[in-house]
């Protein structure tokens, strides 16, 4: 009788198992890790670092359980939290350091969960690396700091490539790459160094722009971070002119931007004006303003090579004065530098007349005067009339005190600031015809100003 054998299991498709790899990473593409790993060379206190990536090629979650590395000169650095889950097309990334101290071939044996690997590096002799006068040899990766420089200058700094080895040794690489440094100065590879031997040599940093610049130091097989700091050099102090010093009311008058010395850089500021008005119970006037662009505002702009800034293609602008008494204060300000102020004062005047004329009516007579107050303060008027012999005629000086009405013409209608247009109609008894000219006398807070005789 034959007996048949019946097995019971369970079937589990191949492609649903979790599986794990390791693969090294370049920071942009994965190679497979096979069974032993070469790291490359170092040189005694460089530190040479390999990054590595475990990645879950199965369709399942995977834990990763186990990241260990055993042997002299190689640590793990940047590892997950284990025990860590994969998930599927996922990775979790560790990074080994291999950090020699003497010249040896050194390896160490890397555990990825049941994964063994050899790892190996070497340490190879390599020249040591000090900046200036210090003793201090620096690691491969170092940065050396130029600092701040400014635009149009340069900083030296001075290396040693000193043997310090057993054996001589070929320097067969030296290189300065990076915008803004230029090296190696004095020495040029290759260059043979016995033990003991040393060789000096220089770097300039010389920044084209006024930014952070970093380049590079090689040396053989290690490389050295150089940075800088680009400056642009500062604006030169500028300074306001005016045209005149002297301030008057309804005068034209233009200022200028100087420059202490010739500009190296472009840059651009702003010019405003404001006006604070020394008359009470007024705020401004806004007749005071540049007679181009913006009234209380313009642009300034500094070219390089220039020893006054300009307004558009002008070395000055125009303004006026306005019509009532105050300071008039010009700021000029650029960026990253204190603004610079300038006062002009326009004081308190006596009147001053502009027009005047009369017309004569079938009994009446037309004084017509047009002028400008800058304290707003027009009071008391004087006319006096004369035939044409020059004779004074009856009953000789006409006064006015037109105190009330110059007020609420200033404060109440008024739209011009201080000036005005005066009428004032005379009626006459007789023959209109025998008044052949004319004076007039306005008074305000300062003084009297009286007009010249007008004939009509």
């Amino acid at each position: 009788m034959i007996r048949r054998l019946l097995l019971c299991c369970a079937l589990v498709p191949l492609g649903a198992l979790a599986q794990i790899q390791v693969f090294l990473f370049d920071g942009t593409n994965e190679t497979p890790a096979g069974v032993l790993v070469n790291v490359g060379s170092a040189a005694p206190g460089d530190t040479l670092t390999t990054r590595f990536h475990v990645r879950n090629v199965g369709e399942g979650p995977e834990v990763l359980q186990t990241l260990s590395i055993a042997g002299s000169g190689f640590t793990i650095s940047l590892t997950p939290l284990l025990p860590y889950t994969i998930a599927p097309g996922s990775f979790a990334e560790f990074r080994v350091a291999f950090n020699p101290i003497s010249i040896a071939t050194y390896s160490a044996f890397l555990l990825v969960n049941t994964i063994n690997i050899t790892i190996q590096g070497t340490a190879t002799p390599s020249a040591g690396l000090a900046v200036g006068g210090s003793s201090t040899l620096l690691a491969a990766g170092a940065v050396i700091d130029f600092g701040s420089v400014l635009i149009g200058s340069s900083n030296l700094q001075t290396f040693k490539l000193a043997n310090l080895n057993n054996a001589n040794i070929a320097i067969v690489t030296l290189l300065v790459s990076g915008l803004g440094f230029t090296g190696p100065i004095g020495a040029a590879a290759p260059i043979q160094l016995s033990p003991g031997q040393s060789v000096s040599f220089q770097i300039a940093f010389q920044p084209q722009t006024g930014q952070a610049a970093q380049g590079t130091l090689t040396v053989n097989q290690r490389s050295f971070v150089l940075t800088g700091q680009g400056l642009a050099p500062p604006l030169p102090t500028a300074s306001i002119q005016l045209g005149s010093n002297v301030g008057t009311s309804a005068q034209q008058n233009n200022i200028s931007i100087p420059l202490a010395t010739a500009s190296q850089v472009s840059g651009s500021g702003t010019l405003t004006m404001t006006f604070q008005p020394s008359v009470a119970g007024v705020t401004d006037d806004a007749a005071v303003q540049f007679l181009s662009g913006p009234t209380r505002s313009a642009t300034v702009t500094i070219s390089p090579g220039e020893t006054a800034a300009t307004f558009g293609t002008q070395s000055s602008i125009a303004f006026q004065t306005g019509s009532t008494a105050g300071t008039i204060v010009f700021t000029f300000t650029l960026p990253n530098t204190p603004p610079q102020q300038l006062s002009l004062i326009i004081p308190p005047a006596p009147i001053v007349l502009d027009t005047a004329g009369a017309v004569r009516r079938a009994s009446n007579l037309d004084v017509s005067v047009t002028g400008l107050d800058n304290t707003y303060s027009a009071s008391q008027l004087a006319f006096t009339f004369y035939d044409s012999t020059g004779a004074t005629i009856a009953p000789g000086v006409i006064s006015v005190d037109a105190t009330a009405a110059f007020h609420q013409y200033f404060f109440t209608s008024n739209q011009t600031g201080g000036q005005f247009a005066l009428l004032a109609t005379f009626p006459v008894a007789g023959d209109v015809t025998l008044i052949a000219a004319f004076d007039v006398q306005i008074s305000n807070s300062v003084g009297a100003t009286k007009s010249q005789t007008i004939s009509f």
